[in-house]
């Protein structure tokens, strides 16, 4: 993977697309083939692996981690935290948290919770994703559901909170 930095255009490798709106910080790193469209912004620190898709306005927080192959549909805000594996689909809208007892001031990386998408796990639009949970190898999310606690391997769950629908 390379750096690649709006304020330094020749760290781009040219099968990157990077879309002039968007802002990528100084220390994200993006790999070979990815395209990142408008009005996204990636922050220091994050990485998003090679041959992904990343849509219109996208937050992508730092030390985010994505793996090859994945696909942020539009604006959906993946905040530090969250890790992400290979072949995975974020649909348009999902929202991720990482402080489980947010407040407004206070020492926010102390109380951080990690989240983490396995490889060929899906989200359906619309969902929100509570941190501290892992999404199942190959497992989907339906549209408009907000998880709450780890969703197994294989499985399909919707709802509010979401809960087991069957196997995948």
């Amino acid at each position: 993977m390379s750096i690649v930095s709006k304020k330094d255009s020749s760290m781009i490798e040219s099968n990157v697309y990077i879309h002039e709106s968007s802002i990528v910080e100084e220390g994200a790193s993006i790999g070979k083939g990815s395209k990142i469209w408008a009005f996204s912004h990636i922050m220091s620190g994050a990485t998003i692996g090679s041959n992904c898709v990343i849509g219109e306005g996208v937050h992508i927080g730092a030390d985010v981690i994505i793996g090859d192959d994945c696909k942020v549909q539009n604006h959906s805000l993946l905040y530090k935290g969250v890790e992400i594996g290979k072949k995975v689909f974020i649909g348009p809208n999902t929202i991720t948290t990482n402080d489980f007892l947010p407040v407004a001031s206070g020492d926010w990386n102390s109380r951080f919770r990690k989240t983490v998408f396995k490889d060929g796990s899906s989200i359906g639009a619309n969902s929100t994703i509570i941190c501290g949970v892992t999404i199942g190898l190959n497992s989907l999310v339906g549209a408009g559901s907000v998880v709450t606690k780890d969703v197994p391997d294989n499985v399909i769950v919707v709802g509010n909170p979401a809960r087991f629908l069957r196997d995948k």
